[in-house]
């Protein structure tokens, strides 16, 4: 797989833009066709049951949208031996910058709320080549060669890697000013609180408001979405900060601002995704461990 995905880098990198879009349309459409009939009907259902359209064929044409992009984005990535920070500048236009930059001069670390939603890959890419000191928070894949090749191509774009593993890593970057990258919309299993999202009781991973509440760090929301072929708008969000540096809380004063800040960010990923619900993940079985949850509780 690892020498695979190089060859095929490099075959992409030595080849005209034209031929490269050509590329990822195809492998979009290529991947579509294979998705498992039950998936595909996962993600009409979701997208219905979401409230974003209640026509199936419009449902169905953004969860097969939402997975086409997949052949594009793998391009970008494969792309990023010849993508110099100039090259990704044209590439991006920036809403939000201000927050970046204001965070950046204070030295302080934060936490990055991110999701699933656009080419999260090149924003982490265009954020650390663009001198953000960001750390990747990533999921080992199962498949070693895939795992050090997605690695290996992270840290060309100047990004450090560390695992759901590494707690204790992500607080000592903190305390360093770095900037603490987390995925929170995807199905945390057992872990994480409910709250909402789309009306709906969703399990959703509290990892970005229990790292905020360790020093009162802010938390930036970034969103990123192609508005034209191979073009992309970086979008920041306000910072929330859900303590009060010095204030004494309780334990049950603390677990409120908890759950009050996941709701934020689970509005604020909402709100994305009702814009651009092509954009995200529906084939991601978002709700699966919420209803297992809520039928045990019914059992119980």
């Amino acid at each position: 797989m690892y020498i695979f995905m190089k060859c095929l880098s490099y075959f992409i990198c030595h080849v005209p833009e034209t031929i490269r879009r050509g590329i990822g349309s195809f492998l979009g459409i290529f991947f579509w066709t294979f998705v498992p009939k039950r998936r595909k009907l996962l993600a009409q259902r979701q997208i219905i049951e979401c409230g974003i359209t209640d026509d199936p064929q419009t449902a169905m044409a953004i969860a097969r949208a939402s997975s086409v992009r997949f052949g594009p984005m793998i391009v970008e990535v494969l792309s990023y031996p010849i993508y110099t920070k100039e090259k990704l500048d044209e590439k991006i236009t920036f809403h939000g910058k201000e927050y970046l930059d204001a965070l950046k001069e204070s030295g302080e670390g934060s936490i990055f709320m991110a999701s699933h939603a656009g080419n999260w890959e090149l924003l982490g890419a265009v954020l650390a080549m663009n001198g953000y000191p960001l750390i990747s928070v990533a999921q080992e894949q199962n498949n070693h060669s895939a795992d050090k090749f997605i690695n290996e191509y992270r840290c060309m774009m100047k990004q450090h890697v560390t695992y759901k593993t590494g707690v204790r890593d992500m607080i000592r970057f903190l305390s360093e000013g770095c900037y603490i990258g987390l995925l929170m919309d995807q199905d945390p299993s057992t872990s994480g609180i409910m709250v909402k999202l789309f009306g709906r009781d969703t399990l959703t991973a509290d990892g970005p408001a229990k790292l905020a509440g360790i020093h009162n760090y802010p938390i930036l929301t970034t969103f990123i979405h192609e508005d034209r072929p191979y073009h992309h708008i970086i979008e920041v969000l306000p910072p929330i900060r859900p303590y009060n540096s010095g204030e004494k809380l309780s334990k049950a004063e603390k677990k409120k601002i908890m759950y009050e800040t996941t709701q934020k960010l689970n509005d604020r990923l909402e709100s994305y995704i009702r814009r651009y619900p092509e954009d995200w993940f529906w084939l991601h079985d978002r709700w699966k461990w919420t209803k297992r949850l809520q039928e045990k509780e019914q059992l119980n």
